[in-house]
Formats: structure tokens, C-alpha cells, sequence
């Protein structure tokens, strides 16, 4: 239900602008052998819908993780955010999430939400990125740095793509939803490594293969983690 009202008005905002001030909208569906976000894993193997509508600097989009066992809880994620490019190789962002999950059960986190603001700048290629992200539920703080280039290859049509990053997350309510306060602090990182191919004008397929790591943690959380995806995307 929930999934539903949010696809209504964020459609609903589309068909109000005049046909001359249309946004674009990108939708994508992926497959996940594992879900990994900052380097723990939330679920095995998923499918993670997402549409996304922009408008000139904004964005706002719907991220969800459906996993294949019922023991999994879904996960359903509504964010905004502006990006400005201040030149040619540097721009910035701010972002907003709100993370829920509607099969918590009793005591697990059911919903939170963070801002994030960022810097990104390009040499010669090579693209880094800065952000922070605070949490205002799990009173957490996040910072993630990541390095990313493409190499194209342009007899196969396509690019490998590579990403590197590393944060450190510190929490002061780990479970805000649990009768007793849980403090955590661990540091991640991880490659990305990536193959889109163009089908056509509006429509591609990627790849990819990625591996994170987690320190820190306790031994009850798995701290490596190696995973695929495959994803089509379609702008419109």
C-alpha cells in the first residue's frame, strides 16, 4: 500500500508540469545476488525496482529491494536531491532519504531518514567524490569517499567501468526502535566494476560485479562479501 501511494504522487507531481517542462524519467529494474549497503548485507538474493524523475538540477525517485525469501524483510526507500555544477569538472549535491522497511518485525528498525551533501570533481577522466550523510533516527554519521574511471571499449559498443570507496560510520542508536540503546562504529570498503551496453536510445543493460568489506563490526555480521547484478534501464 504504502509502495503504491508513493508511485501515485510521484506521478501525480509529473502529469501537473505543461508538456514543454517535462521531466525526464529513468526506471530500472535490477537483479542482486546479494543486497550490501555500506558494506553489511540486508538480504540474499533480490529484485530492486527503482523510477527516477528529473527535472532540470532535481530528482526524485522510489528505490526498492524485494528479496526472494519470505524471512527477508522489503525494503522501500523515497529520496530527493539538487545537484549544482559549479564548472566544468566540479559540481556538488544535496540529498535526502528516507529508508523504510514495512515487515520489520518487533524491535527492528521500521523507518528512518538522513540528509547527505557532496562534492564531486573530474581529472583527466578519473571522477572523486566526497559526502556526508547524517541520520537523524540512528543518530549516525557517514563519511564515504570514492574513486571512479571508465574505460570505453568501443569495438564491443561498451566501457568497464570502475569504482572504489571507503566510509566510517558511527552510531549512537543503532536500533532506535529497540527497548535499549545500541551504540556501533565500523569502517567499510569495496570495487565495483562494471558493463553497460546500449540497446538503444532509451534502453540499456549492466552488468556488474562487486566486493565489499566491513571492520568493526561484531562477529554476528559477515565482514566479506562478493556479488553480481544485472540491470535494464530505460529513460524516457
Amino acid at each position: 500500500m504504502k509502495k503504491t501511494i508513493v508511485l501515485v504522487v510521484a506521478f501525480g507531481a509529473l502529469a501537473r508540469l505543461s508538456a514543454q517542462d517535462a521531466p525526464g524519467v529513468t526506471t530500472d529494474l535490477a537483479y542482486a545476488s546479494e543486497y550490501v549497503f555500506r558494506g553489511i548485507q540486508h538480504a540474499d538474493d533480490s529484485m530492486q525496482p527503482s523510477v527516477e524523475i528529473s527535472y532540470s538540477d532535481a530528482y526524485l525517485g522510489v528505490w526498492m529491494d524485494q528479496p526472494f525469501k519470505s524471512r527477508e524483510d522489503n525494503e522501500i526507500d523515497v529520496y530527493a536531491g539538487y545537484r549544482h555544477k559549479v564548472s566544468r569538472d566540479f559540481s556538488l549535491e544535496a540529498v535526502a532519504t528516507y529508508y523504510g522497511y514495512p515487515q520489520a518485525s518487533e524491535f527492528r528498525t521500521r523507518h528512518t531518514y538522513e540528509v547527505g551533501v557532496g562534492a564531486s570533481y573530474t581529472y583527466r577522466g578519473v571522477a572523486a567524490t566526497v559526502y556526508y550523510y547524517r541520520d537523524f533516527r540512528l543518530n549516525s554519521n557517514t563519511e564515504q569517499a570514492s574513486i571512479a574511471y571508465s574505460i570505453p571499449l568501443e569495438k564491443w559498443g561498451t566501457s568497464m567501468d570502475f569504482n572504489g570507496f571507503a566510509g566510517t560510520v558511527q552510531s549512537a542508536d543503532w536500533r532506535p526502535d529497540a527497548p535499549t540503546t545500541a551504540k556501533e562504529a565500523y569502517n567499510y570498503y569495496g570495487v565495483d566494476v562494471s558493463l553497460p551496453y546500449k540497446v538503444s536510445v532509451r534502453t540499456s543493460v549492466t552488468a556488474g560485479v562487486h566486493w565489499a568489506h566491513n571492520h568493526g563490526l561484531p562477529s554476528t555480521f559477515a565482514d566479506d562479501h562478493l556479488w553480481w547484478t544485472l540491470s535494464v534501464t530505460m529513460g524516457f
